[in-house]
């Protein structure tokens, strides 16, 4: 029952085209879709098609519009067409080519045109190759300046114009962007557009690190489509000599802006704190009993508090967000702080081997380190044990000559056989496998209740979704049949109760490199590779997927499901009895020769792991007393002979036989403080 098409017409003043054809199907529709493949493959988009029948004859009418508002905005898009009837999706074919031309609009982001591969009809919809050049820039404290010239020209007042900067997770991913601040273009030319932006009204959302990297891109906006394309900025090479230039800016405070050329010839900045050495150690003294520090600070500094927080791995740098907050008396010439033994590192016990920043805080400045003078030496100041904690501290010099803390464990024993619930993926749920490879003995000390496997946490906490009939689908493997299964039916946290688990293993890779599905009804499902491979996905009545697409958003709203996940799982299980797997994909791996071998897509893994680095950070602040196994340091990389197939998912064996010794010291370490 194949379907034809013999004629397609092109109307270029009602920018549609209409495709005649012939089928001996009774069409109940027709759609226009494709399949887009990022990290994974997202759900078919499709449009429906307004569609006339006489007889075996038909014809669709497409619309450029349409197209254009759902076509992918950074590479081709093949659109493929298919006629529904009674519920099954039959494709449009052409039994020969039929003559068409490419349409490239004189005002429009793409180009399209008809071809067929293997018979199938396919409109191709390719973004021009529209370049962005730098021809004029200026950079002072208080203005950024330029004048951009466009590769095509645009008709008036059908394209908004910004200037938008976007900040890079950091330097090396300089294909992926997180935060982003935008400022409206008031002046478009044909080909060319003027901008001027206020540097006072820049925010601190781009100051997210010490130094930070911030590309330029102009957006165009397409005011008849919705849709809105972003461009860097190349330089042109008569001012590239113009372009380093270094500022202090008035707002954010303390913060320097520099512009500088890409190896890739194009506009970028390092957006930089400048907070060095405005607050400085004046004395230190320690006993086993208290901490005394008195520092130097600007006199129009009001309100000034001492804060210590903790550093949080955030792939090759990091980020805060446990605090501990003193009190500082000001005195005219110094201020002070006494912090007792018994008050200091209270609380947080999971971060052995970790660092700890010292910070002046006062009213309207940011939280600004301490930097220690060069005739201050603490390279003789002692270990000190933490008061009612497994480790010790010791207060030193940083690399950046400021003050901070560095922890180590206290010496602790091994534990007895334990009932463990696993949430997560192989990360996790692999150390648990009697295979050689893996762990042949780990019965002897511990029993899995249960594995909830390949589950967001946005899935966790949704309603049971019972409109799909697993059956059906007879290229799952039974394991895998049974993860989805879980995933439809929910229950983690009735399950985990009725476990009586001592604890319970954690790892976020559901959502570090997949998305939650929101179906029709509302039902939240984790877009899982069993849902990917198997057909399930696209039999879904999906309304909405929240892809990776923009790392800064899917945090966000993460968060927000975090905090309900963490209040209902600390009603079951206890802060100190959950072991959160920070986990970490590798970029290296050893070949079938036993040769090590770099991933091609290193630059995506290492963004994923940024990522990563992230969620667990949120969980860490949220349940800092949670038990952590951290492995993103240790040199394990993948290994072609991995017993389920080779991926940077998967290690070589050393990595799972060390991750249960981790396991066995933390569980033995718990058992220990229980008994004291």
């Amino acid at each position: 029952m194949s379907s034809y098409i013999n004629k397609i017409d092109l109307n270029e003043d009602t920018q549609t085209w209409t495709i005649y054809g012939t089928t001996t199907l009774q069409i109940d529709e027709i759609h226009a879709h494709y399949t887009e493949m990022l990290e994974f493959i997202r759900p078919e988009k499709r449009i429906n098609l307004p569609f006339k029948t006489n007889g075996n004859e038909f014809t669709a009418t497409i619309s450029l519009v349409e197209i254009a508002k759902n076509s992918i905005t950074d590479k081709k898009t093949p659109w493929n067409f298919s006629i529904i009837s009674a519920g099954e999706n039959y494709p449009i074919e052409s039994d020969g080519p039929v003559t068409n031309k490419e349409f490239a609009p004189s005002n429009a982001f793409y180009q399209y045109l008809f071809e067929f591969p293997e018979g199938i009809v396919t409109l191709f919809s390719k973004p021009k190759e529209i370049t962005a050049t730098l021809a004029n820039f200026q950079l002072t404290s208080e203005l950024l300046t330029g004048e951009i010239n466009l590769s095509t020209p645009i008709e008036p007042n059908t394209y908004s114009a910004e200037i938008v900067l976007k900040r890079r997770p950091f330097s090396a991913l300089y294909l992926f962007h997180e935060q982003e601040e935008k400022f409206q273009i008031e002046s478009i030319k044909v080909d060319s557009a003027t901008f001027k932006i206020d540097l006072k009204s820049l925010s601190s959302k781009l100051l997210v690190d010490s130094n930070n990297v911030i590309d330029v891109f102009i957006r165009l906006n397409s005011l008849s489509t919705n849709t809105q394309h972003d461009f860097y900025l190349n330089i042109d090479s008569t001012i590239k000599n113009m372009i380093p230039r270094e500022v202090d800016l008035e707002t954010p405070k303390y913060s320097k802006l520099s512009s500088f050329v890409t190896g890739s010839n194009r506009l970028s900045f390092y957006f930089k704190k400048n907070y060095q050495e405005i607050v400085s150690l004046a004395s230190f003294i320690e006993d086993e009993n208290k901490i005394e520090l008195q520092f130097t600070i600007p006199k129009n500094f009001a309100n000034c508090e001492l804060v210590i927080k903790r550093r949080d791995s955030k792939a090759k740098l990091f980020e805060y967000y446990i605090e501990q907050v003193f009190p500082i008396k000001k005195g005219l010439i110094k201020s002070g702080s006494i912090i007792s033994r018994d008050k200091f590192l209270i609380d947080n016990v999971n971060k052995d081997n970790g660092v700890w920043d010292f910070f002046v805080r006062s009213t309207n400045n940011p939280d600004l380190p301490i930097f220690i003078p060069t005739n201050i030496d603490l390279s003789k100041n002692k270990y000190h044990s933490v008061f009612k904690n497994p480790f010790q501290a010791r207060i030193i010099r940083n690399g950046a000559n400021n003050l901070s803390i560095s922890t180590i464990p206290a010496s602790e024993q091994n534990s007895n056989p334990l009932k463990i619930a696993i949430m997560g993926s192989c990360f996790s749920r692999n150390a648990f496998n009697s295979k050689p490879y893996f762990n042949p003995d780990y019965k002897r000390f511990f029993e899995v209740t249960f594995t909830q496997s390949h589950t967001s946490i946005f899935s966790v906490l949704s309603e049971p979704y019972k409109g799909v009939d697993l059956e059906k689908y007879g290229n799952m493997t039974n394991n895998e049949r049974r993860t989805v299964q879980d995933d439809l039916n929910k229950g983690f946290f009735e399950k985990l109760e009725k476990s009586n688990s001592d604890y319970l293993l954690l790892d976020f890779y559901p959502d570090v490199l997949r998305g939650p599905l929101w179906l029709e009804g509302g039902e939240i499902l984790s877009l899982s590779y069993i849902m990917e491979q198997t057909g399930i996905l696209n039999d879904l009545p999906i309304k909405r997927l929240l892809d990776h697409s923009n790392n800064d958003a899917f945090f966000q709203e993460w968060t927000t499901y975090a905090d309900k996940f963490i209040e209902k799982l600390l009603t079951i299980m206890p802060a100190e009895r959950i072991i959160l797997n920070k986990g970490g994909f590798t970029t290296k791996y050893y070949d079938k020769n036993g040769t090590v071998q770099e991933y091609k897509i290193k630059m995506r893994i290492e963004r994923n792991n940024y990522f990563w680095d992230r969620l667990n950070n949120y969980f860490l602040a949220k349940v800092p007393t949670a038990q952590v196994i951290d492995f993103t340091k240790k040199p394990y990389i993948g290994d072609y002979y991995y017993p389920f197939g080779h991926s940077f998912s998967h290690f070589e064996s050393g990595y799972y036989k060390d991750f249960f010794r981790e396991m066995i010291y933390i569980t033995e370490r718990e058992k220990r403080k229980s008994t004291n």
